[in-house]
């Protein structure tokens, strides 16, 4: 454990102890303060975890999603396939995606300059055929076809 680790550990319990004494104390220590002060440092504790915690990075190189372009898993669900992408890619990689959805997978490279990436759209089916998700790979996740040999993009 790193110093600044044990020095806002030392704090954080400081922080609940004191609240808690102080809250206990003004409602007289009865049951009631003390569910208050434990309600209280609860609500203080995750107030503070969303505000100074770290959001969660969402790598979008592997990306599955429904029939309405919404992804359908991992931390950026529920939004757009599009909304992952610069406003530059975000045609090629829309297309891309209804196609695959229809069937019809493919690999394709969107933007430009700095901002190009390589990509393959694909189908999810299930046993009998049916296409239920799309799948969209980009990045490291694509391999690289160069004189018939696969290397993978990095």
């Amino acid at each position: 454990m790193n110093m600044n680790r044990a020095g806002s550990s030392v704090l954080l319990a400081g922080g609940v102890l004191l609240v808690f004494a102080g809250l206990s104390t003004a409602l007289e220590f009865t049951i009631a303060g003390l569910i208050a002060s434990a309600a209280a440092i609860t609500a203080l504790l995750y107030a503070g975890g969303v505000w100074f915690g770290e959001t969660p990075r969402a790598d979008p190189s592997l990306v599955l999603f429904t029939r309405e372009m919404i992804i359908a898993s991992g931390p950026l669900i529920g939004r757009p396939i599009t909304a992952l992408f610069p406003d530059a890619m975000r045609r090629g990689v829309e297309a891309a995606c209804r196609e695959a959805l229809d069937g019809r997978a493919s690999s394709f490279a969107s933007g430009c300059g700095t901002d190009r990436q390589i990509f393959e759209a694909s189908a999810v089916r299930t046993a009998d055929g049916a296409v239920v998700y799309g799948l969209l790979l980009s990045g490291a996740l694509v391999p690289a076809v160069t004189h018939g040999q696969m290397i993978p993009l990095v």
